[in-house]
């Protein structure tokens, strides 16, 4: 877009900011914005979270996977302090149960005996920066401790990128050894996926991003990373409950495939070529070659109801990368 020049006094020229902008950010008369000066212009910027947002939450009448889902909203858009009111008699599950694929954890916990107050404590940990200052009878204060700034979600989008490459490289590892064991923690792996997913949604919606139209492919790629991590966490669920004693070697070629994918993503994103492109294009043929090539030989080979649980998962993590490669290649415009 193009501004016209405004000579003000003797030696000042001002610009006027887009509208659009203006209302994105909530500016106001007074108010700063950051300006860098870089090689071929200026950039503008302003921080969202100088302003601390508070809210309340009343827990009252709530089970304990609608509660997560309050928590996680003010979380992601940005909200510093929250106001939790509950009933001090009430009773829940284990708040983590609904995160885990340990069916002996399940078991174990099966029974409504977590306080309001336990509860929110155990859910304040999966949040970054989240912490309770104040617990009274009917009501609690869960409140951000860390400081947020922009800078921060180049790193936790990496470490996402790097969480989903440790769950393939070790889901790949426990099929080629078959050994089951080998998957049992992904459980702990997706929780940090979803904990640094939660983060950079918080950066994105505190702080803004450089281009609105980067910041709203940014929210889809995040949600497509989650739930990649979500799938490989199935798949641990499945490999560990049910393929003990039995064979996991005719998986051995797609994981492989499903592998390579997640490791050439993550430098497509970082390194952008059309290599890559191409690789990851070759490579969703494979899967779906393979796949067809498996339902024609069956007079040789028969997918167990196990294995074609397990393939169903990772034809849906080759899905989600390929949608994954179409958001990227959109930020390059």
């Amino acid at each position: 877009m193009r501004r016209r020049i405004i000579k003000q006094g003797h030696n000042t020229l001002t610009v006027t900011l887009p509208s659009k902008w203006v209302q994105l950010f909530n500016l106001k008369q007074g108010d700063e914005i950051e300006i860098t000066e870089r090689e071929n212009g200026l950039f503008l910027t302003t921080e969202k979270h100088d302003e601390e947002l508070k809210t309340e939450i009343d827990l009252v009448g709530l089970d304990i996977p609608t509660i997560w889902k309050y928590i996680m909203a003010v979380y992601r858009e940005g909200y510093d302090e929250i106001v939790i009111k509950f009933d001090p008699s009430m009773k829940y599950e284990y708040p983590l149960k609904f995160f885990s694929s340990d069916l002996i954890e399940i078991k174990r916990e099966k029974q409504a005996e977590h306080t309001p107050y336990e509860v929110l404590r155990i859910m304040a940990s999966r949040f970054i920066g989240f912490e309770i200052i104040e617990h009274h009878k009917n009501y609690c204060v869960m409140k951000n401790m860390a400081q947020l700034t922009s800078k921060e979600f180049d790193p936790s989008l990496r470490r996402v990128f790097l969480l989903l490459q440790q769950m393939a490289e070790e889901t790949n590892e426990a099929i080629k050894k078959n050994d089951p064991k080998l998957v049992s923690h992904l459980r702990d792996v997706d929780l940090n996926v979803d904990k640094f997913v939660d983060y950079c949604i918080r950066v994105l919606n505190k702080t803004g991003f450089k281009d609105v139209k980067t910041s709203h492919i940014l929210f889809s790629v995040l949600y497509l990373l989650e739930l990649l991590g979500d799938e490989f966490k199935n798949i641990s669920m499945h490999i560990t409950r049910d393929f003990h004693g039995k064979t996991l070697k005719n998986l051995k070629d797609i994981v492989e495939i499903i592998t390579k994918q997640v490791d050439t993503l993550y430098h497509l994103y970082y390194d952008f070529n059309k290599e890559r492109l191409t690789q990851l294009s070759n490579a969703y043929s494979d899967i779906k070659l393979y796949k067809t090539n498996k339902a024609k030989s069956q007079g040789e080979y028969k997918w167990t109801k196990e294995e074609a649980e397990v393939l169903n998962h990772l034809s849906r993590i080759g899905r989600y990368i390929k949608a994954l490669t179409e958001l990227r290649i959109e930020m390059e415009y």
